[in-house]
């Protein structure tokens, strides 16, 4: 039989009916047959032969929660992560530098400063010294606060911040005199999110390919959007899949793509369609092909972690008032929940703290005894947990979708914001599997950085990058992690049929690393590279 290619390496395939394999035979994008060696795989007669070298291959990479046209933005910005950024002066520094570079009035975008890291929030008036009239948005490293300057504000609609109102679900931080300073929280974002998101169409096709190229160099072959913000701006309904159909068509995008509508797109339709909320036409979640589909509908419920606006049922350490907040009113989120459910969504629903959780949780159960059915519904992050809500989660069949870089790129501020005690059970793993739960793998990039390297670092390692020791019981094996980023994810979006393994019938999806991680040091994961990326039997990236 002609086929079109044979790859020949080590791989680990996932399967455990076959868990080893030397050789590939792969046709018209799908594994036909696993051998020990090219020699095994008779009857074929390949066009190509391709020796992926490298010390181990794996079935390919799969972030679960990562915000691929945000990250498309944030390699466009400017990056003011740590540590790229050090203190105040560096941000407005980089602003200035960035302003000297545009046209007149073009917005300035940075993103990803963390005033834990800074000790404190930029504020407007800063800004506008630095800023050369340009409008100007800082977006906090959680996605969750952004910083806007006075000229921001007034392409708004409120010249000198003045006027500026409060908005429900959100935070608007004012000086003694009621004036905006600035930073504002969640839903109080919008106004200026708003103006900021009118990006024209080859500036996202641009961002989606700056994405895409990223994700191939780390190995990533399947990427979950998880609502799709354009601009900054989340919930609009704005022609998405258009951009992300063009950027398929031509190859922009090259990892195979599920997206996420949030929530506020969905609506009621006409006829035959009672008590459901949906998009046109009783389109849902499935409906695509094997390289852009949609997934789950995304509901953000509750703030950041970082941010301190989680919503939680005891108070952050020094600060007795505050318990976050509910961006969705939890007297709404059930009725919400049942009907995208009702129309055949799977649901994902982010929720940090503990307080959200319980409502997320009590969301999907009302739904069910409403109306069963089977169903994967995901609550994004699972951040701060008991062992109670674990059980539930599992007793529910609700895939919890928890980061685990996180771990090493915000434990020491988590630790500072909730204590110790707490922070044990915050973005767990170990209580997961234990729970048989089937976990995946993600960054939330560009909150994090995409390499899902470093997240299975910090999966099995748990170290802050003070070093300390993060919730050390729930640390999991290599094997675990590196399941949880290639069969997880693919389960996370019922994708196991396709993705996730190296098996026949599966699609041709493969990483080769330069080390081979299930038998160096654990310590040093974090620096193992990628060889290539293999998506459909193509190489679409050879280091």
């Amino acid at each position: 039989m002609r086929i079109d290619a044979i790859f020949t390496g080590d791989f680990v395939t996932g399967d455990a009916a076959a868990p080893r394999a030397g050789a590939l035979a792969v046709d018209r994008g799908r594994i036909l047959a696993l051998g020990a060696s090219a020699a095994d795989l008779t009857g074929f007669s390949a066009r190509t032969t391709c020796d992926l070298g490298g010390a181990v291959t794996v079935p390919g990479l799969h972030d679960a929660h990562h915000h691929t046209m945000g990250t498309g933005e944030h390699l466009g910005s400017i990056d003011l992560r740590y540590p790229n950024v050090t203190s105040l002066d560096d941000v407005y520094a980089a602003v200035a530098a960035r302003a000297a570079e545009l046209p007149a009035g073009q917005w300035v975008r940075g993103v990803g400063y963390d005033q834990n890291r800074l000790g404190d929030h930029p504020t407007a008036e800063d800004i506008d010294r630095v800023s050369a009239g340009h409008p100007v948005i800082l977006e906090h490293v959680s996605k969750h606060m952004l910083v806007a300057n006075t000229r921001a504000f007034e392409l708004a609609g409120y010249p000198d911040r003045l006027g500026f109102p409060d908005i429900a679900g959100g935070r608007v931080f004012r000086d003694t005199a009621g004036l905006a300073e600035g930073l504002l929280q969640e839903s109080a974002k919008d106004p200026i999110q708003f103006v900021s998101a009118q990006v024209s169409k080859a500036e996202a096709l641009a961002n989606l390919g700056r994405a895409s190229d990223q994700a191939v160099a780390y190995g990533l072959t399947s990427l979950t959007e998880p609502g799709v913000v354009l601009g900054g701006a989340l919930g609009l309904n704005a022609p998405i899949l258009d951009i992300y159909q063009d950027a398929v068509a031509t190859d922009v995008l090259r990892p195979r793509q599920t997206l996420m509508p949030f929530h506020q797109v969905l609506h009621g339709l006409e006829i035959n369609a009672e008590g459901m909320r949906t998009l046109d036409l009783g389109i849902r979640t499935g409906f695509g092909d094997d390289r852009l589909r949609l997934g789950p509908v995304k509901m953000v419920s509750d703030g950041s972690l970082i941010g301190r606006s989680a919503a939680v049922h005891e108070c952050y350490c020094g600060e007795p008032e505050n318990t976050g907040v509910m961006v969705v009113d939890p007297a709404q989120m059930p009725d919400l929940v049942l009907s995208y459910h009702r129309a055949g969504w799977s649901v994902a629903i982010h929720a940090i703290g503990d307080r959200a959780v319980d409502h997320a949780l009590d969301s999907f159960a009302y739904a069910q005894r409403e109306f069963p059915r089977t169903v994967r519904h995901r609550i994004e992050h699972f951040a701060i947990t008991t062992d109670a809500q674990v059980a539930r989660s599992a007793e529910l069949g609700v895939v919890p979708v928890p980061q685990g870089v996180f771990v090493s790129e915000f434990g020491d501020g988590i630790i500072a914001a909730i204590g110790a005690q707490r922070a044990a059970g915050t973005y767990r793993m170990r209580s997961l599997l234990d729970a048989g739960i089937v976990v995946p793998g993600s960054t939330d990039s560009p909150v994090s950085d995409a390499n899902p390297l470093k997240s299975i670092h910090d999966l099995v390692n748990r170290k802050t990058s003070a070093g300390a020791d993060f919730g050390p019981a729930e640390r999991v094996t290599v094997a675990e992690a590196v399941r949880a980023y290639t069969y997880g994810s693919a389960y996370a979006v019922g994708r196991e049929d396709a993705v996730g393994v190296l098996a026949p019938g599966m699609l041709a999806d493969f990483t080769t690393l330069d080390n081979d991680v299930f038998t160096i040091d654990p310590a040093g994961i974090e620096e193992t590279k990628v060889v290539s990326t293999v998506i459909g039997g193509e190489v679409v990236y050879s280091a």
